[in-house]
């Protein structure tokens, strides 16, 4: 039976087609098909030294096609031509887009694609980090970020779309993006641009692990990026696309790739790869994952959260909302300022926009709220930030494993202590002209965690960020309680726990609370109003209350390691 709520492809690499027998190809899609339910596979013809045939990809399409699966075309823009191409090091032998040669070559892969698909998926390897002699002249006196997004975007055009499309009039073509989103403006990516020049744009939502690879990737990635490209322009993202690359040591972490996906309302969903994934212990336990996962579908309606503002072509603090969005702050990124919100969220990130304090400022008079980082702050201090607030961040540090919250006319009345002790930038602030609503204590002196301001009709919040962003995990759950309160101002409810629990909204009332823990945990949530009943819309049964506090219920949550909730509020 098929997925209602979603499609489900599987990417078929060049070089495993070039090579493979047809008995084998039939033998692995059996697999697959005792598993999984493919609406597409994407054939791809060029990756590096391989390149397939026409009368072999011919005979592949067709085979597919008559399993009542669809087929698309793949590109990889890599190249290995000989041994006089590699004279210049490029990471994952991309092209050189300022070889006219390569050029030529890249024009001539799309144009016999377009000969063979209607549709084409480049994979995220259209990209460049080339430094030889030829791009150092071609970018003069240009930054390698402005000379790479120009040259990448013409690029697109000219060696892309337009050979393409001459070949092909009714050809899609859909540009890939990889999860290192603060990277594109570096390696040319330029998604302001390319989502106008291409048919549709594609999110990598593949994480793995965030240690032991070189992509140190916050889980919540998976969820956030696919939501910042829906954000780029609805109606254009068509799908996630996720691997099982370096998940081996927890199945729990390949599925959590899909769930966060299918949380994000992708409407496709891509597998890397055919050939790796062929006789897997991956699959059978994605195709049960996904038969639930399309289930759950039923339930949610569009995702909201906590509006982060990320503007194109910009960085700061890598990832912070999403090390934010594992403690459990549902957040919706966009590439715009959201006016339109009552809250926002601010990084360093958000510095790369001139008139950004400006847009502060209006939203402030308008009588909303803003939550801004310590870097942010400290990147925009001499630039007109101290109109906002008095909190400046200083070169000190300190470390502390010692919190006080709740204050109480003049002193706190709750003092907590961390798992261990962590490395925060020192922020200096002006009595009473800005105060402090948590704080970090070491020896006889006491560091601004949470700082609150007025602006106009408005508040800030400035959040001051652990030097080791992934720390953010060892501050107390009561810390990050009190954070969290103020982030979910505006939404009915809130969860008190400890670090790794994510929370996914969605504008019917639904919600997901997921562990990305690996043992099992509880958590309190906490219902703001009381004449809203708590349900699992799964089981069609509504839950006990655990405790009643004045102004809240309060319900205990079991949660098994790397597992999710479905939770309903009603009236």
């Amino acid at each position: 039976m098929a997925y209602e709520n979603f499609k489900l492809a599987i990417y078929c690499p060049a070089g495993f087609l070039k090579n493979v027998e047809f008995e084998t190809l039939e033998k692995d899609l059996e697999f697959f098909k005792r598993h999984l339910d493919i609406s597409k596979v994407y054939l791809e013809t060029h990756r590096g030294a391989d390149t397939v045939p026409r009368e072999k990809m011919l005979r592949i399409k067709e085979f597919f096609e008559r399993q009542n699966i669809k087929t698309s075309g793949g590109i990889t823009a890599t190249v290995l031509f000989g041994n006089e191409e590699l004279d210049y090091y490029r990471i994952f032998n991309t092209f050189c887009y300022t070889n006219q040669k390569h050029l030529d070559k890249l024009k001539e892969i799309v144009q016999y694609t377009a000969s063979l698909f209607d549709e084409i998926i480049l994979d995220d390897f259209f990209f460049t980090a080339c430094t030889c002699p030829s791009c150092i002249r071609a970018k003069g006196n240009l930054n390698w970020s402005e000379f790479r997004l120009n040259l990448m975007t013409k690029v697109s055009s000219e060696y892309i779309i337009k050979p393409a499309k001459s070949v092909n009039p009714d050809v899609k073509l859909i540009i890939k993006y990889p999860n290192w989103i603060e990277s594109y403006q570096e390696t040319g990516y330029n998604p302001q641009a390319q989502v106008e020049l291409f048919d549709y744009v594609y999110t990598g939502t593949e994480t793995r692990d965030p240690v032991y690879t070189q992509q140190h990737l916050p889980r919540y990635a998976s969820y956030s990026l696919l939501r910042w490209f829906e954000n780029l322009k609805p109606g254009k993202n068509l799908g996630g696309w996720f691997d099982a690359l370096d998940c081996i040591y927890n199945i729990g972490s390949y599925l959590e790739q899909a769930n966060l996906t299918v949380f994000a309302k992708a409407k496709e969903i891509t597998l890397f790869d055919f050939s790796h994934l062929r006789n897997s212990v991956f699959v059978p336990a994605l195709g049960l994952q996904l038969q639930h996962l399309d289930e759950i579908c039923k339930y949610i309606e569009n995702p909201i959260g906590i509006p982060v503002y990320h503007p194109f072509n910009s960085y700061g603090e890598d990832y912070i909302y999403d090390y934010l969005g594992m403690v459990g702050v549902p957040f919706e990124p966009t590439p715009y300022f959201p006016e339109n919100c009552n809250i926002v969220f601010i990084t360093a990130d958000c510095a790369n926009d001139k008139d950004i304090l400006q847009k502060l400022k209006n939203h402030l008079l308008a009588g909303k709220d803003v939550i801004m980082t310590s870097g942010f702050l400290k990147a925009m201090q001499g630039r007109g930030i101290e109109d906002l607030t008095s909190v400046r961040v200083t070169d000190k540090k300190v470390f502390t494993n010692l919190f006080a919250i709740k204050t109480e006319v003049c002193s706190f009345s709750k003092y907590v202590y961390g798992k261990k002790e962590i490395l925060i930038p020192v922020l200096e602030h002006r009595t009473n002209a800005s105060w402090q609503e948590i704080v970090a204590i070491s020896g006889e002196n006491n560091f601004p965690i949470l700082m609150k301001d007025y602006y106009a009709k408005g508040t800030i919040y400035t959040v001051t960020v652990t030097e080791n962003y992934s720390d953010i995990y060892n501050l107390p759950p009561e810390v990050l309680t009190e954070i969290r309160k103020v982030f979910m101002k505006n939404f009915d409810f809130y969860i008190n726990a400890g670090e790794k629990i994510g929370i996914f909204a969605y504008n019917n009332g639904t919600f997901i609370i997921e562990s990305f823990l690996p043992y099992r945990t509880k958590i309190n949530l906490h219902i703001k109003n009381k004449n809203k009943k708590l349900v699992d819309p799964l089981k069609a049964s509504e839950l006990k209350v655990s405790m009643i506090s004045e102004n809240e219920n309060i319900y205990e949550i079991n949660l098994e390691p790397t597992s999710f909730r479905v939770l309903k509020l009603e009236n």
